[in-house]
């Protein structure tokens, strides 16, 4: 794990229950691990009303107890346990300039990002008392973009059904704001209503988001072998089985986010079975359009394709993995950058997949798709070179 950047103190407010799971984890875990991927080094504020619970979290880390001097200098991070939120929420925290105070939806100080020095090294008795004077710059229940939602769930004394039903509101808002920026119009319209209820019951079960985009792969492979077949029947039921791995394209990043389970290992499987998938898919059109053009063009066409895609793969990693230094430019080829790399993650090639394969058109596209990948891979090298050459 990277060197962390500050301290996370998690609060467990009076009446509410650290041990209810949300997404999978306890309450302190979640918090713990929203923590860490912020690159915070976490500790639980015990007060004295409730036992120690390092022995029962151990994945907490470290107890202090209010009054207690800070072990990090630097920015410190506070937050509520009960509060339902994404990494990200954390981490723009931590990128504000200057002290931030963030509310619930319920309104309750949620999330304070101030310093040590403005703490005068020492833990607070709670949020409220940390966020006096300090400015509140996002209306209540939202960080920028970011929802902050109180579950209300966590209080001690509430039912099985209270709690369970709570946790489903909660888990249902959470992953209604787990959208890419980069989804396509197919995603906004289609995907995300369907892949939001798969999220849903996959929250409480131990899958990995790398598990899905691997099945994910697989199912995509099966689709590539019958669009591969002649006729209809087989490519439309192969296209209707890579729309099905576009949903689930979308549940592994709201399984990731929702559940802490970010990680570079999983953006680079996740960019790298979109390459194979779309290489595949083109190769099995290749061999669909084996009859009508001859085995030899074919072929021809489906390696320019794989050619393409891979060359595109390479190109926009290079771009993506240095975004941090053109996106903020102001020249048009960082705007028009932008756009193409929208274009390549999204997902709206599988329903052309599927139009084509039902309209007897799929050679067409094989041939359109083969010389476009050369275009746009291209293009896209020389923007990114351009684009990094004005952010110089």
């Amino acid at each position: 794990m990277a060197e962390p950047v500050g301290s996370a103190l998690v609060f467990v407010p009076a009446g509410v229950d650290p041990r209810v799971t949300f997404t999978g984890w306890t309450l302190l875990d979640r918090a713990a691990r929203l923590a860490r991927a912020a690159r915070l080094e976490p500790a639980v504020v015990v007060d004295g009303r409730d036992p120690d619970p390092a022995g029962a979290w151990p994945s907490v880390g470290r107890c202090v107890s209010p009054g207690s001097p800070l072990s990090r200098q630097g920015r410190v991070v506070l937050l509520r346990c009960d509060v339902g939120c994404v990494a990200g929420a954390l981490r723009d925290a931590v990128a504000t300039d200057g002290p931030c105070v963030v509310r619930d939806d319920a309104g309750r100080v949620a999330l304070v990002s101030t310093t040590t020095e403005a703490l005068a090294g020492k833990t607070p008795e709670d949020l409220e008392s940390a966020a006096v004077g300090l400015p509140e710059p996002s209306r209540p229940g939202w960080l920028g973009d970011r929802r902050m939602i109180a579950l209300d769930f966590a209080a001690k004394g509430r039912s099985a059904a209270a709690v369970a039903a709570g946790r489903a509101r909660a888990e249902r808002e959470l992953l209604a704001f787990l959208d890419n920026p980069r989804d396509g119009f197919v995603d906004r319209l289609l995907n995300r209503h369907l892949s939001r209820p798969v999220s849903r019951v996959l929250l409480a079960l131990p899958i990995t988001p790398n598990q899905i985009t691997v099945f994910a792969l697989l199912l995509a492979l099966a689709g590539a072998a019958c669009i591969a077949l002649p006729g209809v029947t087989g490519p439309v039921l192969g296209a209707l089985l890579l729309q099905l791995t576009a949903i689930l394209d979308c549940v592994d990043g709201e399984i990731a986010r929702a559940k802490v389970l970010e990680s570079e290992w999983g953006e680079w499987l996740d960019i790298t079975s979109d390459t194979l998938i779309h290489v595949a898919t083109f190769l099995g059109i290749a061999v669909h359009a084996w009859p009508h053009l001859g085995g030899g063009t074919a072929w021809l066409l489906g390696a320019l394709f794989t050619v393409g895609g891979l060359a595109s793969f390479v190109v926009v990693t290079r771009a993506e993995k240095t975004e941090g230094r053109w996106l903020g430019s102001p020249a048009w080829e960082s705007r028009l950058l932008a756009g193409l790399l929208a274009t390549l993650t999204t997902r709206d090639t599988s329903v052309l997949v599927l139009i084509a394969a039902a309209s007897g058109l799929l050679t067409p596209l094989l041939i359109g798709a083969a010389f476009g990948a050369q275009v746009f891979w291209a293009g896209t090298l020389a923007l990114h070179t351009r684009a990094m050459r004005h952010a110089a």
